[in-house]
């Protein structure tokens, strides 16, 4: 199959490497102005990855032309965090294809977005929007052509809109890498997405630490106490009870983390995340306006809190941490991030943004964007 990887980062590097070093074709677009390392990349076209998984794959294309990167592809996968997805989506939409397969790894609430767009650009095409709940590495560019993959995970979430595709997406992603399980809906695995729980309250809880130390300070084992832990469950059950709400088979955060990274007798984060089974140990610097604050909560946490709020559940660990990074960031988090009429669907009752889920609505299409 033809492969476009729309992103060049760490996760998007490492996945291009693997599914070329299965013998399928794959281009990789970088939308940003083109760096010396890009374009080193760019002539010689070869990614390698090390550590917990070890591949080598060819690329067919190397571009910063988005027409050049997907028009001919059977399949793209966007790998690029959730801030740039209406960025990127932009520039995907005038160039897709009926029978294209898009996969947004992570979702955090694409397909929402690429539906809301794709109506509000007149633009119907007969694809399927997949969400994937996580990057499948915990990694780290080690070179400007080399990966270091710390731990693939072992079990990943994957749902399809429309769910009739979904058992197709799942073969084609798990002849990749064989760790794909199916969601019932993208909306289960936009809401599995534990970085919401992972990243956000142990930064706010530790701000000075990491200003005075951010090169060094490691945010599972330095930003991680006991009592962090224990605030961290509690939020845990704030999102577990907005699954329940919305009919979702949500994990919880410690459950994923053993699925993801192996099973052990651990009954906290804090336990976990120091134990052997831990990927995170050797992860060092954090910044206070780092992505675990800019990304993961207002694409995260926002979207999760006014869900909640639509079907009554209490979130006063969601909105603590929203509240408290908006005053120090002096930014208005709820505005700027997903919130729901941003999605397009603030106007639905519960049950219709559970169909909304799982059905690929049609629009009227228009000759040009």
């Amino acid at each position: 199959m033809k492969y476009a990887i729309l992103g060049c980062g760490n996760g998007a590097k490492a996945l291009a490497a693997q599914i070329a070093s299965k013998g399928h074709s794959v281009n990789i677009f970088e939308a940003l102005e083109p760096t010396e390392v890009f374009l080193k990349l760019q002539e010689e076209k070869v990614l390698y990855v090390k550590g917990d998984i070890c591949c080598e794959g060819k690329l067919n294309c190397v571009t910063t032309n988005i027409e050049e990167a997907v028009s001919d592809r059977d399949v793209i996968i966007v790998v690029v965090p959730a801030f740039a997805h209406e960025a990127m989506f932009k520039l995907l939409i005038p160039y897709l294809n009926d029978g294209q397969k898009i996969v947004i790894m992570p979702g955090n609430y694409g397909t929402f977005m690429l539906k809301k767009m794709m109506a509000e650009y007149g633009v119907s095409k007969d694809i399927s929007i997949t969400e994937v709940a996580s990057l499948a590495y915990a990694c780290r560019a080690t070179e400007y052509n080399t990966v270091t993959v710390y731990k693939q995970k072992r079990k990943l979430k994957l749902a399809t809109c429309p769910v009739e595709k979904n058992a197709e997406i799942l073969e084609i992603m798990n002849e990749i890498a064989d760790i794909y399980i199916p969601a019932d809906n993208v909306l289960e695995v936009s809401l599995d997405n534990f970085n919401a729980i992972l990243h956000p309250l142990p930064v706010l809880l530790n701000v000075a630490g990491i200003e005075k130390n951010s090169e060094r300070f490691r945010h599972y084992i330095d930003g991680v106490s006991p009592l962090v832990s224990k605030k961290m469950h509690e939020m845990d059950e704030e999102r577990m009870e907005i699954g329940k709400k919305y009919n979702l088979n949500l994990m919880t955060t410690l459950d994923q983390e053993k699925m993801y990274y192996g099973e052990n007798d651990c009954e906290t984060l804090y336990e976990y995340f120091n134990s052997d089974e831990s990927p995170y140990k050797d992860i060092y610097g954090q910044s206070v306006f780092g992505r675990y604050i800019t990304e993961d909560l207002p694409y995260l946490l926002v979207p999760a809190k006014q869900l909640g709020e639509k079907a009554g559940v209490k979130t006063e660990l969601l909105s603590m941490c929203i509240n408290i990074a908006s005053k120090l960031h002096d930014k208005d988090y709820i505005k700027e991030g997903y919130n729901l009429e941003r999605l397009g669907i603030a106007e639905m009752s519960k049950d219709e943004i559970i169909q909304y889920a799982s059905k690929l609505e049609k629009v009227a299409e228009a000759s040009a964007i």
